[in-house]
């Protein structure tokens, strides 16, 4: 069953969001930050993985990213502690699957707590985004929960402060 994270039934938070961001079965998603991911191989195994890193992208004097064909990783403003018999994900607005934007998330387990992130892919052409604009929507569920989230990209972890400060780790 589907919950709404703004609603007295969620044992999930999100510590920033307003009225406006408040739809009827979600809460949409503000965009912080953005970063070009640098072309490295990215490796990854059942022991290890090697990312291959992103810079941090500024947004211009009126706030705006200009964006060319690609995919970016992009951080939505907040923070956010999913409950202990939830689940959630990350799907992209409307407005942008319209016109060639697409975001991609993983799952956030119950007990995750820290920022959300995902790839964002431009396809359609080159497009500007402004930094606060509303540019996914974050759906909660229940979930049966077997244990609590143990993986590296929670708070405190060094993959989490990298979106704190920009800096890659």
């Amino acid at each position: 069953m589907m919950k709404h994270i703004a609603s007295d039934h969620s044992e999930s938070e999100l510590d920033i969001f307003d009225a406006e961001q408040v739809q009827p079965n979600a809460i949409d998603l503000k965009v912080d930050k953005i970063f070009r991911l640098n072309n490295k191989t990215f490796e990854i195994s059942e022991e290890d993985k090697v990312h291959r890193g992103s810079e941090l992208l500024m947004p211009d004097n009126s706030g705006m990213w200009k964006l060319e064909v690609g995919t970016y990783e992009i951080i939505m403003e907040g923070k956010i502690n999913i409950g202990p018999n939830e689940a959630g994900f990350v799907i992209t607005r409307s407005t942008l699957n319209r016109n060639g934007l697409f975001i991609t998330s993983g799952l956030y387990d119950s007990g995750y707590n820290g920022v959300m992130a995902g790839a964002l892919h431009v396809t359609g052409g080159p497009a500007i985004i402004k930094r606060g604009t509303r540019v996914g929507q974050f759906l909660l569920f229940e979930a049966e929960s077997l244990n609590q989230y143990s993986g590296s990209y929670g708070s405190g972890s060094g993959h989490d402060a990298k979106y704190a400060t920009g800096v890659q780790h």
